[in-house]
């Protein structure tokens, strides 16, 4: 099942048309690429087990689907100020993938996190991020990152299958680094 999953996985990122994504700034351009990323993974997730999951700015105002893992991204969305898109679920405890562009000593960078809800802090739920890919963004690799994510589909997909915490965290604690809250 895991080989399957790598597979489509592949196939989707593949499908991506990464030379025909413009922007008019690195932002934008990384912040509408991390779209499709995001958006044919929810798609996938979707149809290979029934579950939706919970996508941060919503799927539709991402892009307009078109059938057949064909995603088209909203160009009225801003994403020049797009800081984040997060997709995630809550079995037990939240888990999301988090794109996200960040100020680092004025270097314009973006991430690929997990952030899983691992405890609790005077009673609200704390996140922790586990780093799957880290770039500035002049540098960002479509590719890179694709491939750091794939390595955790398969955990992943079992745990939105299962709809059990334990194969996404384990994999997390076991295989990347903890960045913080």
């Amino acid at each position: 099942m895991a080989d399957e999953i790598v597979k489509a996985f592949e196939a989707d990122m593949a499908s991506i048309p990464v030379a025909r994504v413009t922007g008019d700034n690195d932002n934008e351009r990384v912040m509408k690429l991390m779209a499709h990323m995001f958006l044919r993974v929810w798609t996938r997730y979707a149809t290979e087990t029934g579950q939706k999951l919970t996508m941060t700015p919503f799927q539709f105002s991402l892009g307009t689907y078109h059938g057949q893992m064909n995603w088209v991204v909203n160009e009225a969305l801003n994403f020049k100020e797009l800081p984040q898109i997060a997709l995630g679920a809550k079995y037990g405890r939240t888990h999301s993938l988090v794109a996200e562009s960040y100020k680092q000593k004025e270097e314009e960078r973006i991430r690929l996190v997990f952030a899983l809800e691992e405890e609790e802090v005077r009673g609200k739920p704390l996140a922790v991020n586990y780093l799957l890919y880290d770039s500035p963004l002049k540098g960002f690799g479509f590719d890179k990152a694709a491939e750091a994510l794939k390595a955790a589909m398969p955990k992943w997909f079992e745990t939105v299958a299962s709809k059990s915490d334990a194969p996404l965290w384990d994999f997390c604690r076991d295989n990347l680094e903890c960045v913080g809250v």
